[in-house]
């Protein structure tokens, strides 16, 4: 008879950490798509993540500014996400379409890992055509 409240205590325990997430509602609307990434000056921050599944998270959790604002205060949740300038942006390492959405993953310039975005928020720089190798010359 002592064991029997262990169950229950068990559960208890594994549903407040684990909580079950909420069903989403349905509504008669779609929700609306965000606009598209468009193309800002140089200064202008981009949010990205070394994680996919995080950069999703975040965007989900918050849209816009207020992923900006979570990013800037020191106690929230950063899911390992970081804003940095347009101008660190070396290449285009990885690019995927995941739910309809598509991502590209960045090289940074002063890290080997890249950050994922949203597709098209930052152009890499232009790559110069590669030199031809010097003609080869004989020896007389």
């Amino acid at each position: 008879m002592r064991f029997a409240i262990l169950p229950t205590l068990l559960a208890a325990v594994l549903s407040a950490a684990f909580p079950r997430p909420a069903c989403p509602q349905v509504s008669a609307k779609p929700a609306p798509k965000a606009a598209p990434a468009v193309q800002g000056p140089v200064s202008a921050p981009v949010i990205g993540c070394p994680s996919l599944a995080n950069y999703r998270l975040l965007r989900r959790e918050t849209a816009g500014a207020a992923a900006a604002a979570r990013l800037a205060d020191p106690k929230a949740d950063h899911l390992g996400c970081v804003a940095f300038p347009r101008d660190r942006v070396a290449a285009l390492a990885d690019h995927v379409a995941l739910g309809g959405e598509a991502y590209d993953c960045l090289s940074l310039q002063g890290t080997a890992v890249c950050h994922w975005t949203a597709a098209g928020t930052v152009s890499p720089p232009a790559r110069t055509a590669p030199k031809p190798p010097p003609a080869d010359r004989t020896r007389r």
